[in-house]
């Protein structure tokens, strides 16, 4: 397994994941409400499920199928396959814009795509010290 962590700027619940070569198509219609994942084969946008400003964002790529998620760690999933072109992606924070290279799968291809939401932890008087949500996209290739 292969993975990267960066912090993503979140404009109006909404953050992406494209492949640098699939790019210039139209996004994917939002998932409306109560989903996670609005995609289309080059684009993945996440929609978290609260308004938050930032979120930590884990890649992770897969030879095979990773484990089962425990729900109440990541109570928010989804799963869809992707076709990348090229195999390396960017980062489309909206407003805020885009970082290239942001991640690179072994591949272009076809790949199995898990994304998972789970809100930041805050402490008594409702702040914390972390990101105020966490984001995980997995990636294996599909058969």
């Amino acid at each position: 397994m292969t993975f990267n962590e960066l912090d993503v700027t979140v404009d109006h619940r909404l953050f992406g994941l494209v492949d640098e070569e699939g790019q210039h198509g139209e996004r994917p219609a939002t998932s409306g409400a109560g989903g996670l994942v609005a995609a289309n084969a080059t684009m993945l946008y996440i929609q978290t499920p609260e308004d938050v400003l930032d979120t930590r964002l884990r890649l992770e790529s897969w030879d095979g199928p990773p484990a089962e998620f425990d729900d109440r760690l990541w109570p928010v999933c989804q799963e869809v396959v992707m076709r990348l072109p090229s195999g390396r992606l960017l980062v489309d924070e909206i407003a805020a814009g885009g970082r290239s290279d942001v991640f690179r799968l072994p591949a272009a291809g076809a790949w199995q795509v898990r994304a998972a939401w789970r809100p930041g932890v805050l402490d008594d008087e409702g702040s914390g010290s972390g990101p105020e949500g966490w984001a995980l996209v997995q990636f294996w290739p599909s058969t």
